[in-house]
């Protein structure tokens, strides 16, 4: 773990999840460098300077070395959208102590006291007698 200090929490985990990955990426290089190998042995190599854009092993591993790869890339700007839109939905003043309901939703208002919450309707067939 890293020293505590008087940051702000956000760039802590940042600072943790930073450490995590790399801890991670240099424990498992070079088994995924023989998984990257192994599962290209039934397609061509890429040509020298390139690498493969569609094998997910590949743009793990491109990822983990921090060279480019645009599945990655695609995959990450997705995740910053969502983490804008949950953003953007818990920084509508959100009260939940308030109303349980999230920011813009408004359910119908009650129905008066004084008024039934049934109406009774009459149904009469043409032909039938009442019994």
């Amino acid at each position: 773990m890293t020293q505590t200090t008087t940051q702000d929490p956000g760039s802590r985990l940042a600072d943790e999840l930073r450490l995590l990955m790399a801890a991670v990426a240099e424990r498992a290089g070079p088994w995924l460098d023989r998984v990257a190998v192994s599962t290209h042995d039934e397609h061509e190599p890429a040509p020298p300077g390139e690498s493969c854009q569609w094998c997910p092993v590949c743009a793990l591993i491109a990822l983990l070395r921090g060279e480019p790869s645009e599945l990655a890339t695609r995959g990450l700007d997705r995740v910053a959208d969502l983490v804008a839109l949950l953003r953007a939905v818990l920084a509508d003043r959100w009260e939940p102590e308030a109303d349980p309901h999230m920011p813009g939703f408004r359910p119908e208002p009650p129905a008066p006291s004084g008024s039934p919450r049934v109406q009774r309707i009459v149904v009469r067939r043409k032909g039938m007698t009442p019994e």
